[in-house]
């Protein structure tokens, strides 16, 4: 899924303030994982759950 998509089920409209507070922190702890984990800048870029995360 899209950051916006998330954001949006989440009810989040700040998509800066989804990112910094909800997909970086996750990222971090390994809970969701990049499309593209070497071009985090993607146009395309969507994130999933780790095997960890499910």
């Amino acid at each position: 899924m899209t950051m916006k998509e998330i954001a949006e089920l989440c009810g989040i409209k700040d998509l800066k303030y989804f990112r910094e507070s909800y997909i970086t922190p996750a990222l971090e702890i390994g809970v969701i994982e990049r499309l593209y984990p070497n071009q985090p800048k993607h146009p395309k870029q969507k994130y999933r759950l780790t095997t960890a995360a499910k």
